[in-house]
């Protein structure tokens, strides 16, 4: 069950839904409260009767009043188990539906929005924030059994003796004060020492991730002082809030203990004086401790309360961010795709005072492979980014057999599609399930076919376990050049009608890349191929090589031709060595603008890449 809507007001409000979800177990809880509640309040009573009428003036029998009261104890251990036991539950079944509308949340939003969230963010308020909420709800049969302990004790104290309960009612109004001024001072205390808390584990997961960077460069002691530094402002918020509550938790406990001396004083005259029962004093007694529990336990509620409240609306803030990519209304579901490709007066910027693409033009037809080249900035990837919808156009459209993709419904769109990011990512499982990430369903010859189409089913059967080889987080067990070849694997083998790859052979040396691109020369005869070339090895593959310059089509056609007529494409293959990055940040081929005809390792620097990007997403 997902939360309401943004509109829909408050936090509790919008949760609400999630919490009717349950509201069999919530009424389970309700009822052993009440039971609870009732056995209690109904023990005082019992004991006034055994001291005023069986131990006093023996005008009653003790044995059925005390089996009476075991039957009480009994009553309340049952009932008390079963609302501790519910209570646990409401929580945990309430933990467990938002954790999965959250993550179903973040698949949903779409790339701009995740480069929006930092990961450290993104952990606390799945993790900690949510567990915050799961403790208040854990209290929740508590609270209601205290309220309602509250007000039978206060209801009986009357009957029993309206002059020992006008000294207690001052207390009243002073608690609930109290309690109402420490909420308003505790939840931005607690705000403040969740979003400290998420900044920690950002620069843990910083350090974590990076940790072979850290090694490296021996900046251990750097990650450190980081660490310790987001610790030491994380300890001070934590004690301020621990301060707040101290003083104002203590204060509340205290309260009521002033009103027990209040009722020691007054109930003892009476009592001297006949005008009430030993019996009478001694539950009037207990009835104010049961009275006095609820106004402790509220203290410890409230900041429970205000502690989840803070989680929860950080979790709430978090499924209120909305993808600018979505589905329009209607949207075609596309079948079977020729692969006709269009880019029509497309500008596209990941920051709109920064575009990486103006009024680009360009058109792929069915089954043609084209290489894109251009200096770092040009926009080489961000075109295979505009294509899936990982971003959408801020001007003019991406056409797929002539249908606007913003017009598809993703999923079809994304069927179509393999990419090959230039980060080859792999999930911490089998090799075997991250070939088949795309097909779950594919079949052990399926997955053998992909890998031996990527060149990837030796090196797979030479690992102690083959195929499942457990790969390590992110993939780190693995070389470069391995995981790059279980990533072409994993989108050859959901057979796409199109083919992004992004510089997806850069970490292969030369012998396993010409077999690989001997392989795609055969995969890619009927697909259209979009290669987005950092490595002159890689144009050898492309029909057509199109020269992206300030984000947009500058020229395009063969090697001779762009050779004979575009100075910007010279510039680009005559530099010092493959791949390098020249003076102008342009990324260059080979050593002599022939070079990169020859078989790859004919050139000096085959295979060497060397990325200075100065930063920003410019780089794409």
């Amino acid at each position: 069950m997902r939360p309401a809507p943004a509109s829909a007001g408050g936090w509790v409000r919008r949760l609400w839904p999630v919490f009717v979800s349950h509201r069999s177990v919530i009424l389970v809880a309700l009822i052993s409260s009440i039971l609870a509640v009732l056995a209690q309040a109904s023990t005082p009573l019992l004991q006034r009767e055994i001291l005023d009428h069986s131990i006093v003036h023996h005008t009653v029998p003790i044995t059925p009043l005390l089996i009476a009261m075991g039957a009480l104890f009994g009553v309340r251990f049952v009932a008390g188990w079963i609302r501790r036991f519910s209570g646990g539950r409401i929580s945990w079944e309430v933990d467990y539906d938002l954790r999965n509308a959250v993550f179903s949340h973040l698949q949903g939003l779409d790339f701009a929005r995740h480069d929006e969230l930092q990961t450290g963010q993104l952990v606390s308020r799945t993790n900690s924030d949510l567990s915050l909420l799961r403790q208040l709800l854990s209290q929740v049969p508590n609270m209601l059994a205290n309220a309602l302990q509250f007000l039978l004790a206060l209801g009986i104290m009357l009957v029993l003796s309206p002059l020992l309960t006008l000294a207690v009612l001052p207390i009243i109004p002073v608690l609930f004060f109290l309690s109402l001024r420490m909420r308003r001072v505790v939840y931005p205390s607690q705000w403040e020492a969740q979003a400290r808390m998420a900044e920690m584990v950002g620069v843990v997961d910083d350090a974590v991730s990076g940790v072979r960077v850290v090694k490296g460069f021996g900046q251990e002691e750097r990650e450190l002082g980081r660490l310790l530094r987001a610790l030491s402002v994380l300890f001070g918020s934590r004690m301020r809030n621990l301060r707040l509550r101290a003083r104002r938790s203590s204060t509340l406990q205290a309260i009521p203990q002033l009103g027990q001396v209040a009722v020691l004083t007054l109930g003892g005259y009476l009592a001297l004086r006949g005008l009430v029962s030993i019996g009478t004093l001694v539950a009037f007694m207990t009835y104010l401790t049961q009275l006095a529990a609820p106004a402790r336990q509220m203290a410890s509620l409230i900041v429970t309360a205000q502690q989840a409240r803070a989680g929860a609306e950080r979790v709430l803030e978090l499924l209120d961010s909305l993808p600018d990519v979505t589905e329009r209304p209607g949207a075609t579901e596309l079948s079977v795709a020729t692969g006709r490709i269009q880019f029509q007066d497309v500008s596209f910027g990941y920051l709109r005072s920064e575009p990486v693409l103006t009024r680009l033009n360009l058109e792929v037809a069915p089954g043609e492979t084209i290489a894109i080249v251009g200096t770092s900035g040009s926009g080489k990837s961000t075109i295979g980014l505009l294509l899936p919808r990982f971003y959408d156009v801020q001007q003019g459209a991406v056409r797929l057999d002539g249908i606007d993709v913003r017009d598809l419904t993703l999923e079809s769109l994304r069927r179509q599609i393999g990419v090959v990011f230039e980060d080859a990512f792999l999930f911490s499982d089998t090799i075997r399930a991250n070939i088949a990430f795309g097909r779950p369903d594919a079949t052990e010859e399926q997955i053998t076919a992909a890998a031996r189409a990527a060149e990837a089913h030796d090196f797979i059967g030479a690992l102690p376990h083959g195929y499942d080889t457990v790969v390590g987080e992110r993939g780190l067990l693995l070389s470069g050049g391995q995981r790059q070849r279980i990533t072409l694997a994993r989108a050859l083998l959901t057979d796409p009608r199109i083919l992004l790859l992004d510089d997806a052979t850069s970490s292969i040396d030369s012998r396993v890349e010409e077999e690989i691109h001997a392989t795609l020369r055969r995969l890619m005869v009927g697909r259209t191929t979009i290669l987005v070339a950092h490595r002159r090895s890689t144009l050898r593959l492309a029909s057509r090589i199109v020269v992206l310059e300030a984000g947009a089509v500058l020229d395009s056609g063969s090697h001779e031709e762009l050779m004979a007529r575009c100075p910007a494409y010279r510039d680009l293959i005559s530099g010092p060595g493959e791949g390098a990055e020249g003076a102008g940040g342009a990324t260059v081929a080979a050593a002599s603008p022939d070079a990169w005809l020859a078989p790859s390792g004919a050139a000096g620097f085959e295979g060497v890449r060397l990325d200075l990007v100065a930063g920003g997403r410019g780089g794409r």
